[in-house]
C-alpha cells in the first residue's frame, strides 16, 4: 500500500494576525491552521494592551540596591508590559551581585573604558519578553530518526529576561564591548511615553481667562504637534505663544481640549507607534521595558562602590479601576466646589522684590492704604466678577535676627480688586514694614478650571 502521508511543517510568512480560521465540516486542520487560530488571538491582546492601555510596570517590580552584606541590585515580583503589549511575569525575587557582574563582564568593560577603572558608569535595568519552549514529548516521524529528531516541545511558556545593559543615553561608551562578549549597550527607547506625559502636562497648562491672550484652535493642534517635534517636521500650521499658561475662554475650553485630543490620536501617536519600514500604527518591535537607571561607581581595582537607583523616567500603568476612581473623586469635587490647587507663591523683600523662589506671583507696593501690596499672577480673576472662581491668600512675615528689637508684623488681606489682590503688611505701631525685612505669600484658587 502506498504511503499517501507527507511530512510537512508550516509556512510562517502565510500567519496573518488579522485572519482567524473558519471552522467548517471536512475542512482539513493541520500544524498551520492550528498557530494561524493562536496568531489571531495573541496578537489581539497585544493590540489591546498596546493601543488601549499603554505599557510600563503594572504591579511590583521595585528595584532596590542593598549594599549590606554584600552590593546588589535586587528586582521585586510582579507584572508589566512592554510596548509590543505582551505581559511579563517575573515572579520571585531577582539578584544581581555587582562585583561578580563587574568580573563576568570586565573583558568587555575595559574594551569600552580603555585604560583605568572610570569613577562611575551608568547601566539601565531593563525587562524583556521571551518565549521558552517546555515539556519535550515523542512525536510521530519518519522511519530511521534518532531519538532527538523524534522528540518535540509540546508547550510554550511565556518567560522574561533581565538585563543589565550599559545606558547610552547617560554615559556615551569611549568604545564598543566586543559582540561576543554578552555587555548589551541598550535603554529601551519607549518613544510614546514621554509624548504622553508631555501631552497631560500640557492639558493642565490650560487655563479659563476672560482677558486673553486666547489661544485659535490652529495654535492648540500645532502645540500638540510640537510635543514630538520628530515626528512632525516641518511644522504644521501656525506658531503658537512661546510658553504656558495658554488661555481660553470658558465657552471654549472643552471644544480645545477635544481638538488637542483629537489632534495627538489621529496625527501624533499613528507615527509615534509606526515600526520602522512598515507604516503607522503597527506594532513595534520593541520587547523590553525600563525599570530603573543604575548610577555605579568603581573603585580603582574595578570594584563596585556606590549604587544609586534612579525610576523616574520608568513607565506606570494604573488600573482602570484607580482611574475610575480618581475622575468620580475629582468630578464630585469639582461639582461641589473644592477643586483647589495652589497657582502662585513667592517670597519677597519690603520693596516687593524677589527675595527668593517665586511662582507665577508679583507682588507691587501701592500707595494707599499704607503697607499695601497688589498682588498679581497669569491667570488672575476677580472673584467679584466672576461666579465660580476664588482664592485663598496665605503670608507670612518674614523675621530677621539681626533686628530682635524691631516691632512685630502683621500680614493683612485687604480684598480682591481688578488689577489683582491687595494685602497689607505694618507692624504693630501700624507703620510699613521695616526694610530689613520681607514676606511670603501662597495664593490658592478654589473652583474654576481644573
Amino acid at each position: 500500500m502506498s504511503n499517501m502521508f507527507q511530512t510537512s511543517s508550516p509556512s510562517p510568512g502565510k500567519l496573518d494576525p488579522l485572519k482567524r480560521v473558519n471552522y467548517s465540516f471536512g475542512l482539513v486542520l493541520g500544524v498551520e491552521e492550528f498557530l494561524q487560530e493562536d496568531t489571531y488571538f495573541l496578537s489581539r491582546h497585544n493590540r489591546e494592551n498596546r493601543l488601549l492601555h499603554g505599557h510600563g510596570t503594572v504591579c511590583g517590580l521595585d528595584v532596590t540596591a542593598p549594599t549590606s552584606p554584600i552590593i546588589e541590585v535586587r528586582v521585586a515580583p510582579g507584572w508589566a508590559i512592554n510596548p509590543m503589549g505582551q505581559e511579563i511575569h517575573v515572579p520571585q525575587l531577582m539578584c544581581v551581585q555587582m562585583n561578580d557582574w563587574l568580573q563576568a563582564n570586565l573583558a568587555a568593560l575595559k574594551a569600552v573604558f580603555p585604560g583605568s577603572a572610570p569613577a562611575s558608569f551608568d547601566l539601565c535595568v531593563v525587562l524583556c519578553y521571551r518565549e521558552c519552549k517546555t515539556d519535550v514529548v515523542p512525536i510521530p516521524g519518519e522511519p530511521c530518526q534518532t531519538q532527538s529528531s523524534s522528540m518535540a516541545p509540546s508547550r510554550i511558556a511565556d518567560s522574561f529576561e533581565l538585563m543589565l545593559c550599559l545606558n547610552p543615553d547617560l554615559s556615551p561608551p569611549l568604545g564598543s564591548p566586543p559582540a561576543s562578549s554578552g555587555l548589551c549597550e541598550f535603554r529601551p527607547s519607549q518613544d510614546d511615553t514621554g509624548g504622553i506625559s508631555a501631552l497631560a502636562s500640557l492639558l493642565s497648562e490650560i487655563q479659563i481667562s476672560a482677558t486673553g491672550p486666547f489661544l485659535t484652535l490652529a495654535d492648540i493642534k500645532q502645540l500638540v504637534r510640537d510635543l514630538v517635534q520628530s515626528v512632525a517636521s516641518p511644522p504644521l500650521g501656525s506658531s503658537p505663544p512661546s510658553g504656558p499658561p495658554y488661555y481660553v475662554a470658558a465657552s471654549d475650553e472643552a471644544t480645545f481640549r477635544q481638538a488637542a485630543v483629537r489632534t495627538w490620536i489621529t496625527e501624533v501617536l499613528p507615527l509615534l507607534t509606526a515600526s520602522p519600514g512598515v507604516g503607522v500604527c503597527c506594532p513595534p518591535t520593541e520587547k523590553c521595558v525600563l525599570l530603573a537607571e543604575v548610577a555605579l561607581s568603581l573603585n580603582a581595582n574595578w570594584t563596585a562602590g556606590a549604587v544609586t537607583i534612579d525610576d523616574s523616567r520608568r513607565p506606570f500603568l494604573m488600573s482602570t479601576r484607580l482611574l475610575q476612581e480618581l475622575a468620580l473623586k475629582g468630578a464630585t469635587a469639582q461639582a461641589g466646589g473644592l477643586q483647589y490647587k495652589t497657582v502662585a507663591a513667592g517670597y519677597f523683600h519690603a520693596s516687593g522684590a524677589p527675595n527668593g523662589p517665586s511662582h507665577n506671583l508679583t507682588a507691587t507696593p501701592s500707595a494707599a492704604p499704607s503697607g499695601a501690596y497688589t498682588l498679581t499672577f497669569p491667570g488672575y480673576l476677580n472673584p467679584a466678577t466672576t461666579p465660580g472662581i476664588n482664592y485663598i491668600v496665605k503670608g507670612t512675615v518674614q523675621d530677621s535676627g539681626a533686628m530682635p528689637a524691631a516691632p512685630r508684623a502683621t500680614f493683612e488681606f485687604v480684598g480682591f480688586q481688578v488689577q489683582g489682590i491687595v494685602v497689607r503688611i505694618v507692624d504693630t505701631a501700624s507703620a510699613p514694614l521695616n526694610s530689613a525685612l520681607g514676606f511670603m505669600v501662597e495664593i490658592c484658587q478654589i473652583g474654576g478650571s481644573p
